[in-house]
């Protein structure tokens, strides 16, 4: 393997994985039902991924509280919805992953706060302050001291159930992102004066108080992580700072950010997912294709330096030779994918047969992953239509092979062939030009062989 270091195991808490190589979590949406469990569809969205070679599978958010934020079914997955029905779904999925080599983590909600663009009419979004929305121009309203320890609460009672439904350890949604923890977390959105505010440690009382619960019901030994975003780049509220510009950090600096990093390790967090960013400068948390690969690297490496716990690092880091140098160089122990382990699978398992020039890349659109999974409601992938209906659109052997002409070599030409090729068939591909492609050759896009 010429990537063999990325084929190394790693630990996580008491949990050896199978490989440097984790899926990080994607919006779930399409893949729970209306009573909280996993479809089928879901089901066999997180197994492929498993079944393709990747060690670590995180699930897409999951809601632990839904008594003060009322979350959309049968959008994602609840573990405390209906208990009973969710570890009846889950269980299969997470046998099955078992069955490939890899493990499985859930990714628990303790609310989404002022980014929640779901209330009920007439209900404000709930925070740790009377801050602004993210979406709507009205004041937040701050949880009660009573609502915090009800989550919390329920962040322990979902973990349990996790725990009984096979999932390895569980991932905290999230001192990231602005999400409703983080908003406890930065001082620009945390106002109280409380045992919540003021203070670092107060400011991540909330955080430290969700992990020790789930330690409490599941045991010391149960890897418990976190997502975790060390810097904010926040110019002022919904304003996000550009990468490169000179600006004044008004979230998470990089100092506080690592000195986080060092008391959510003595809280008892057992790894970090590092990435940056915040629903005020939504592009660093989803890079587009014109952001850098592997854009987080510097900042995992900081929190790597200030750790002893496992640090993820996720952020376009699908080129094999920056993921491998970042692994041996002690930017972070494990590589994080998300996008590329939906345009394909199989990514893990390709490069561990060194066979990258058959890896389908991703493109870092957001059409089907972010765009159709907001409009649509159903997660998808626009260069792998089998994403997220992998049970549907499988390609199978054909029973009969055959010899299969295919005129044009466009993009609708050459998909065609690929998918007879893949099923056995014999394809020949006439092409006018002299080279295929079509209008994929304006567009940038290589030559392709003939």
């Amino acid at each position: 393997m010429q990537y063999h270091t990325l084929f190394e195991p790693v630990t996580i808490a008491n949990l050896e994985l199978s490989n440097r190589f984790a899926l990080c979590a994607m919006g779930p949406v399409g893949l729970g039902d209306k009573e909280g469990g996993f479809t089928q569809r879901g089901v066999d969205y997180y197994v492929e991924r498993a079944r393709g070679g990747t060690g670590l599978i995180i699930t897409g958010v999951t809601h632990a509280a839904n008594n003060v934020e009322v979350h959309e079914y049968p959008s994602t997955p609840s573990a405390t919805v209906n208990p009973a029905h969710f570890v009846r779904t889950a269980r299969e999925m997470t046998e099955r992953i078992h069955a490939y080599g890899s493990s499985i983590f859930l990714q628990l909600s303790a609310g989404f706060g002022r980014v929640f663009a779901e209330m009920a009419e007439g209900e404000p979004p709930v925070s740790a302050s009377p801050i602004q929305s993210r979406w709507v121009d009205e004041a937040c309203r701050p949880l009660t001291v009573d609502e915090i320890a009800d989550i919390v609460r329920q962040c322990g009672e979902a973990a349990g159930i996790a725990k009984e439904a096979g999932f390895d350890g569980v991932q905290i949604h999230a001192v990231h992102e602005g999400y409703l923890l983080d908003q406890f977390a930065i001082a620009f959105f945390n106002q109280r004066d409380d045992k919540y505010g003021g203070s670092l440690e107060n400011r991540l009382r909330f955080a430290r108080e969700v992990c020790e619960e789930i330690k409490r019901v599941c045991g010391d030994d149960y890897p418990v992580t976190v997502r975790y975003s060390p810097k904010s780049f926040i110019k002022d509220w919904r304003e996000g700072a550009l990468p490169g510009e000179v600006f004044e950090e008004k979230g998470r600096d990089v100092a506080e950010g690592v000195e986080a990093a060092r008391l959510l390790e003595t809280y008892g967090y057992d790894a970090l997912d590092v990435d940056v960013g915040c629903y005020d400068a939504w592009w660093w948390n989803h890079p587009p294709m014109y952001q850098e690969k592997g854009l987080y690297r510097p900042y995992a490496k900081l929190v790597k330096e200030a750790v002893g716990i496992p640090v993820i690092c996720a952020g376009r880091m699908d080129d094999p030779v920056m993921a491998a140098a970042a692994v041996a160089d002690g930017t972070c122990d494990i590589v994080g994918l998300a996008r590329p382990l939906l345009a394909d699978p199989d990514y893990v398992n390709k490069l561990r047969a060194d066979d990258t020039a058959a890896i389908r890349p991703c493109l870092s659109c957001h059409e089907g992953c972010l765009g159709r999974m907001i409009h649509y409601k159903n997660i998808s992938c626009a260069v792998n239509p089998a994403c997220a209906r992998e049970r549907y659109a499988r390609l199978v052997p054909a029973l009969r092979r055959k010899k299969v002409v295919v005129a044009g070599g466009g993009p609708a030409g050459m998909e065609v062939a690929r998918v007879c090729a893949e099923r056995g068939h014999e394809v020949v591909v006439f092409e006018a030009k002299s080279r295929l492609g079509g209008n994929l050759v304006p567009g940038g896009v290589p030559s392709f062989k003939e």
